[in-house]
């Protein structure tokens, strides 16, 4: 339990430094100033929008418990549980501490981590699918209204073949078996086999496209939520909300959503904002003069915040709340005996490169 931590924790101190970095290449007068005289009753109906998408990504959470068998076997209140903390853990490095998760859905329901795991990865790519096609969608709609640079346009394009690429390679299914066997008959890795076959055989059910359509238009509503949200921060500073806007915001969430995400850097921290930043500049500046670069800061801030740590924090806070029906002994029991088993893998695994 005590790695898990070490990496939560990990990332809250490496986001700290960037945002430390980060201040310092900002006016923090300007921003202090903006955020001085800014109408912070607008944060109630932004974050009565998070509880919203929130409650659309948990029913994508519940939909792929179903794929696994693991509803019936969870109450709603432990998953609900499971599910909120599970904000907290996004923000270790790579997001590994997600893998939490699949450790606790094993001792509350008895499947295994190989196979819950791709749940985790799935709610990931559905969301993923899900800001790349309203992206798209924004930018058919609005035509002129939204000019994109050429790497903007690069991330959209990369997202979307990584994404197809895994899809397509997913279902695969004798290219897959193909070098599950090839694992099998490799002495130094041939004890991963099994966990990899049940990885592999759950993933593939996971991402088959009955089971991405639904999760996918649940993270539709969701994203939209979001930039509803981030219209709302931007009317506290002048802007009027329009359909425009609404476009404009669109390409500007999803696809900060989306760099974030493949930035590998915690929760995004630090590269979302500047994301978010330079789009207002580059969108939203040329078609409202109030969007001025302190502005774009500020909201750019203010949009993190929301979009991001909010969630971290309230997870967080759910998590010390409910740890010890979270982290019940029988989880502290099962990590440590993964922890041991692992150890014993690399004992083995040295003594027969050592004989090779």
């Amino acid at each position: 339990m005590q790695k898990y931590r070490n990496r939560i924790i990990a990332g809250f101190a490496i986001g700290f430094v960037i945002y430390v970095v980060l201040l310092l290449f900002v006016n923090t007068d300007d921003l202090l100033q903006q955020l001085k005289i800014y109408p912070w009753e607008l944060f109630i109906p932004v974050i009565l929008l998070k509880f919203v998408a929130w409650f659309c990504r948990f029913i994508q959470w519940h939909y792929f418990l179903g794929v696994i068998d693991a509803n019936d076997k969870i109450s709603r209140f432990d998953s609900t549980v499971l599910f909120i903390s599970g904000f907290s853990m996004a923000v270790s490095p790579g997001k590994i501490a997600e893998m939490l998760k699949a450790v606790v859905l094993k001792t509350k329901t008895g499947i295994p981590i190989a196979k819950s795991a791709p749940v985790i990865i799935a709610e990931r790519v559905v969301d993923g699918i899900a800001v790349l096609l309203l992206s798209f969608i924004a930018i058919l709609i609005a035509g002129d209204n939204i000019q994109l640079g050429e790497e903007y346009r690069f991330m959209i394009i990369l997202s979307s073949v990584l994404l197809l690429v895994g899809l397509v390679a997913v279902q695969l299914r004798p290219v897959a078996y193909f070098f599950l066997n090839m694992i099998a008959r490799l002495p130094l890795v041939k004890r991963l086999h099994e966990p990899l076959v049940t990885f592999y055989e759950s993933s593939n059910e996971m991402f088959k496209l009955k089971h991405i359509i639904i999760p996918t238009l649940f993270g539709m509503v969701a994203a939209v939520g979001d930039v509803i949200g981030f219209m709302i921060i931007l009317t506290g500073f002048g802007i009027e909300m329009n359909a425009t806007l609404f476009l404009q915001t669109t390409v500007i969430v999803c696809l900060a959503s989306a760099i974030g995400a493949l930035s590998g850097v915690p929760n995004g921290a630090g590269v979302t904002e500047i994301s978010v930043g330079a789009m207002l500049m580059a969108i939203v500046a040329p078609t409202n003069p109030v969007m001025t670069l302190p502005v774009a800061t500020t909201a750019a801030l203010v949009e993190g915040f929301f979009h991001k740590w909010f969630r971290v924090f309230v997870g967080l806070g759910v998590g010390v709340i409910f740890r010890k029906r979270l982290i019940s002994p029988e989880v502290e029991t099962t990590i440590a005996e993964m922890e041991a088993e692992r150890a014993q893998k690399r004992a083995g695994l040295t003594v027969e490169t050592g004989n090779a």
